[in-house]
């Protein structure tokens, strides 16, 4: 089949929107893992042969797509080939970026899943939205209770039992992600908060990408605009001058 790494960002001199993309983005790496037929490729950092490049006919099923991974994954998916995640592979992606960045390009990836693998989509979008409803409702719950003096106990209680085991994922998580790339251990470790604290919001984040792909298969990749038709079919709409 083929081999994977995946990116890792790491934000540079980032605010909160920078640290937000890392936590999102992480929640996808590590679903990454020992399972190889439910791996898949990132285009970043993938190797197959070449015999079985051409076995799939990989370069005519590139034609009129724009997602070169999803497409990959589907091929060796549909041939029963498996794909090996490579966790020294992992790229660290030196970058920051704006609010507006961050929506754009969690917007962009959701949209892209939407079209080459609705399931994933789909799955993204029932689980975000039940968890938003179960943790945020919760959050809400124990405002309410507080303005009426209420007991806050048992919904507090079930709050942390929502928070903990996510909170102690993403350590191991960030802490697995360090002893592979020890020259960023002082950059990773400086948003280890970030990725402790902000998990949570990624839920509603990926919920709201979700809901814009829902609506929408247009994106702007690098100054070009284009209409995702399907999986074999994308159509430029307009280039920046």
């Amino acid at each position: 089949g083929a081999a994977s790494g995946y990116r890792w960002f790491v934000p540079v001199n980032g605010g909160l929107a920078s640290h937000l993309r890392s936590v999102w983005n992480a929640s996808i790496a590590s679903a990454l893992g020992a399972d190889r037929n439910r791996n898949f490729c990132w285009g970043g950092s993938t190797a197959i042969r070449r015999s079985t490049f051409e076995d799939l006919r990989v370069g005519e099923r590139w034609r009129g797509t724009v997602s070169d991974d999803f497409t990959l994954t589907r091929a060796l998916q549909e041939t029963k080939r498996p794909i090996h995640f490579v966790p020294a592979c992992l790229v660290p992606a030196l970058d920051s970026c704006t609010l507006s960045e961050l929506f754009e390009f969690s917007n962009r990836q959701l949209k892209i899943t939407r079209v080459y693998a609705p399931h994933l989509w789909k799955a993204v979008l029932l689980g975000s939205l039940l968890f938003c409803l179960v943790f945020f409702g919760g959050a809400m719950l124990v405002v309410a209770r507080v303005i009426r003096h209420h007991s806050i106990a048992l919904p507090v209680l079930l709050l942390l039992i929502i928070y903990f085991p996510g909170t102690l994922k993403a350590h191991i998580r960030l802490k697995a992600v360090v002893s592979i790339m020890p020259m960023y251990s002082r950059e990773l470790r400086r948003g280890w908060i970030f990725h402790l604290v902000l998990w949570p919001f990624t839920s509603a984040l990926y919920l709201w990408n979700a809901l814009v792909a829902a609506s929408s298969r247009r994106i702007n990749w690098r100054g070009i605009t284009y209409e995702l038709k399907s999986p074999r079919e994308a159509v430029i709409i307009s280039r920046d001058s």
